[in-house]
């Protein structure tokens, strides 16, 4: 690789950023990002890309696999790995068009004003986690909620569907909650081949928007804004102390 561009792998780096990028790069200045020695013949595709005051954010795909990256402003380093707020803690994120999302959800909870969008795997240890503090946020937010199954979760689609066949949102609320792969009324459904299809097609949609949004794992969850938020963090702002 050429001296001029260094590509460097972290977990993590602190700097005193703005919570967020803000400024939309144009197509035009994207394609100059994108003939840069890293990008030219390598096959990585800049989808998306914000400019804050040290870095370019940079949503890019690599060989069908989604990733955000920070170019710092002289173009000289490619980040890969995660951007933090060193005052607030909060994670440097390219913000989404969560107006894709509007209606389309599967299910809602809670009563609150504060909307979030949720993505999730039914069988996701972390996804059953943070459901185990729903009940402390109730009042608080809206989650709107969007399934998620990840490929090495066997379990994820039957369940999946198991929930989606419940004919009313509050239904479908007690099945996400409370249904396990054990649960005798999981194990005991039989769809028809017709049936089966139906709900997939639900689970292909909820799907799609997740790709659209560039999510990767679960549970996925989004501000109003667009911002991708840790399920942890927005607990903690309606105090609930995680264990």
């Amino acid at each position: 690789m050429k001296k001029i561009f260094k590509v460097i792998s972290i977990i993590g780096i602190l700097f005193s950023l703005n919570a967020s990028a803000s400024n939309e790069l144009s197509k035009k200045q994207i394609s100059e990002i994108e003939k840069l020695p890293i990008f030219t013949g390598s096959g990585m595709k800049v989808l998306k890309a914000f400019a804050d005051d040290q870095f370019y954010l940079l949503r890019v795909n690599i060989q069908e696999n989604i990733q955000e990256l920070a170019l710092t402003n002289d173009k000289k380093h490619l980040i890969a790995g995660k951007i933090y707020n060193a005052n607030t803690g909060e994670e440097m994120t390219i913000p989404n068009d969560v107006s894709i999302l509007e209606g389309k959800e599967a299910l809602t909870y809670g009563t609150g004003k504060d909307v979030y969008y949720l993505f999730t795997d039914p069988e996701c240890p972390y996804c059953k986690k943070f459901e185990s503090y729903f009940e402390n946020i109730k009042n608080d937010v809206k989650l709107k909620i969007f399934f998620f199954p990840l490929s090495f979760h066997k379990n994820a689609i039957p369940l999946t569907r198991f929930i989606l066949d419940k004919k009313n949102n509050n239904d479908r609320v007690k099945a996400l909650l409370n249904v396990t792969v054990d649960s005798e009324e999981f194990k005991n459904k039989k769809f028809t081949a017709a049936q089966e299809e139906s709900l997939d097609k639900l689970i292909d949609a909820n799907m799609k928007l997740a790709e659209e949004l560039g999510v990767r794992g679960t549970p996925a969850l989004y501000d109003i804004d667009g911002k991708s938020l840790s399920w942890v963090t927005v607990l903690q702002r309606y105090g609930v102390e995680v264990k």
